[in-house]
């Protein structure tokens, strides 16, 4: 079982990747996603196998992490809706 600071510095990791996709995806660069819906399970299914007590611990992390992550959707979604609007613009009038 991973222990509280191992998970912590597991959610500092993701986060930290995480911020690195947003900013290349604003740029307009690719980003591998993939493993990083398991990485965030494996983390909250290591929070639920902790003690209540240092689960609850983790909580403002991993509010953290959500938050970040929700950014990143946001950042996606931004550049999904220019791309599209630049794709249209392309064929106006034709």
């Amino acid at each position: 079982m991973a222990t509280p600071q191992e998970i912590s510095a597991r959610i500092v990791q993701v986060k930290t990747y995480i911020q690195d996709c947003e900013r290349r995806i604003a740029k307009g660069e690719p980003v591998p996603l993939t493993g990083l819906d398991d990485n965030v399970t494996e983390i909250c299914s290591d929070i639920n196998a902790l003690p209540q007590e240092d689960g609850a611990a983790l909580e403002p992390e991993l509010a953290g992490l959500i938050d970040v992550l929700d950014k990143l959707v946001a950042t996606i979604r931004e550049f999904d809706d220019s791309v599209f609007e630049d794709d249209t613009s392309k064929t106006d009038g034709v």
